[in-house]
């Protein structure tokens, strides 16, 4: 039974820090909302989901190797379509939508400090990454990195989650309206 509450407290918390993500998401990112403008009838980006889906993985790729560390299955990878909401809760059909894309690399705690630091130095050498926020609990050994890329508008977490050793490294990207969709007016 102990083993059982273990497991329903790790999924839990698992599921508040998506909760979390997706809130942050929703904010750093504006929804649907382009930061150029209030108008809920502004063109969209487009992109299919396919090709998200291939960038996100690229990206939280690229941003392990500026870690030095490798993603594992054990725990993932997670892919999460979802609708864009507007400003004011609009939800349209026609297709529009966001992803969030989380990988997992198992890896000490000690480690995780010096392998997010790695990655926070590369994000600025590259340009275009706001670190938002950034905090670091060495009595803990855990990290949390908040990044925004203002052109591109898309967002990104690394970060130490449960279970212990676990690094986590996650993308969103901001709302895209699939190629060929006609956009929705409001």
């Amino acid at each position: 039974m102990a083993k059982y509450r273990s497991e329903a407290t790790t999924k839990l918390l698992r599921r508040t820090r998506l909760i979390v993500l997706a809130a942050s998401v929703i904010l750093s990112t504006g929804a649907c909302m382009s930061h150029q403008s209030n108008d809920p009838n502004e063109a969209l980006p487009r992109k299919s989901r396919e090709d998200s889906l291939t960038w996100a993985k690229h990206y939280t790729s690229t941003m392990a190797h500026y870690a030095g560390v490798k993603v594992g299955n054990k725990y993932g990878p997670f892919t999460d379509f979802e609708d864009c909401i507007g400003e004011n809760d609009e939800v349209a059909d026609d297709g529009r939508y966001t992803l969030t894309y989380t990988v997992y690399a198992s890896l000490p705690r000690e480690e995780h400090i010096p392998a997010v630091r790695k990655l926070r130095a590369a994000l600025k050498q590259q340009g275009g990454v706001d670190v938002s926020s950034y905090q670091e609990s060495p009595q803990s050994h855990e990290v949390i990195l908040d990044g925004h890329h203002e052109k591109e508008e898309f967002s990104l977490i690394a970060d130490t989650v449960k279970p212990p050793n676990t690094l986590r490294l996650s993308v969103s990207t901001p709302c895209f309206l699939p190629p060929g969709a006609k956009q929705q007016k409001f």
